[in-house]
């Protein structure tokens, strides 16, 4: 939680004013030999003064709010997918990994089980609130935010909930690039106008998928050491809509998808994967993003579609129907 957001909470609870407030932080860093951050002597100020802002802060936390490297959170949301166990050999050993997609009012996020975890699917159904607790966060291969449980961590069931039915179908609605936000998880139907020359394709773990590093002529995973690689695609550009423009990676399979060929196929053909498709319209769905080299907005996409003229009219029809 950021100093301001601290700060703000404590006055709300206290009614004192700002400049008490500080004061009183600045009073805990100074007793503590200014070994602490601000940070955290606002956190130990809220205690003393008997505010759980860890309470507070697991009750109202929204999936547009979960970034990576977060620590001990617990949100509530409602079962909006579940993907069946996949099961792979790790370094001899039999490993199982399963993927939940969780939702609110706010957005989509990908909560993934393994191994003994992934007996969690057995009591839950599509539909269900549920409570995630002792999680934690990272950001996946394609830039996104990927909830996980910690050992203490776990999935309960609740009986009631103040968040709607979230179904996939009407979970995406579909922007203009004009309107995107940061963690704005949504669907664009724009060109590819410009594509950035760099390197398309990188090694990645066989039984994890995650990236791996070249060490003394050998690919190592940080999870499954040594490897014999496969490869995967990528590739960034610039897509406009008619109301804007923004920089869009695709990862994976929607890097193969919008130039229409196979992982091989790609690699066979490095010096033209692109001929066919610089300033082709697509129905891009992903994630909008903060770059934090660049400091600016990007679109991480994860489906590419055609466009279906038919499906477009029948949507302009619909909206003009609704009144939107």
């Amino acid at each position: 939680m950021e100093y301001d957001t601290i700060l703000k909470k404590i006055i709300e609870e206290t009614k004192q004013s700002k400049e008490q407030i500080e004061a009183l932080i600045l009073e805990k860093q100074e007793e503590l030999s200014n070994l602490v951050s601000k940070e955290g002597a606002a956190y130990i100020v809220a205690r003393e003064l008997g505010i759980n802002l860890f309470e507070q802060k697991k009750k109202d936390l929204q999936i547009k709010n979960i970034i990576p490297g977060a620590r001990n959170i617990t949100f509530e949301a409602r079962i909006v997918s579940i993907y069946p166990v996949k099961k792979f050999n790790n370094n001899g050993r039999q490993s199982k990994v399963a993927n939940i997609i969780l939702g609110d009012t706010t957005g989509t996020i990908r909560l993934s089980l393994w191994d003994e975890q992934t007996n969690i699917l057995d009591g839950i159904e599509k539909g269900m609130p549920v409570q995630v607790f002792g999680a934690y966060t990272k950001e996946d291969h394609r830039g996104l935010v990927e909830v996980r449980l910690s050992r203490v961590g776990g999935l309960k069931i609740l009986e009631h909930s103040d968040i709607p039915e979230i179904k996939p179908d009407n979970a995406i609605r579909r922007k203009k690039i004009c309107d995107l936000k940061e963690s704005m998880y949504t669907e664009l139907k724009a060109a590819l106008v410009q594509i950035f020359d760099t390197n398309n394709f990188y090694a990645i773990c066989p039984k994890c998928g995650k990236k791996v590093n070249k060490e003394n002529n050998e690919f190592v995973c940080i999870e499954h050491g040594k490897v014999e690689p496969k490869y995967s695609m990528v590739f960034s550009g610039v897509i406009d809509d008619g109301y804007g423009n923004i920089r869009a990676v695709f990862f994976r399979d929607a890097a193969l998808n919008a130039v229409g060929m196979t992982i091989d196929q790609a690699l066979e053909n490095k010096d033209h994967l692109f001929d066919n498709i610089l300033g082709k319209e697509f129905i891009l769905t992903g994630s909008a993003r903060i770059n934090k080299m660049f400091n600016r907005l990007e679109f991480v996409v994860n489906k590419v579609e055609p466009v279906d003229p038919k499906q477009e009219i029948k949507n302009i029809l619909n909206t003009m129907e609704k009144g939107d």
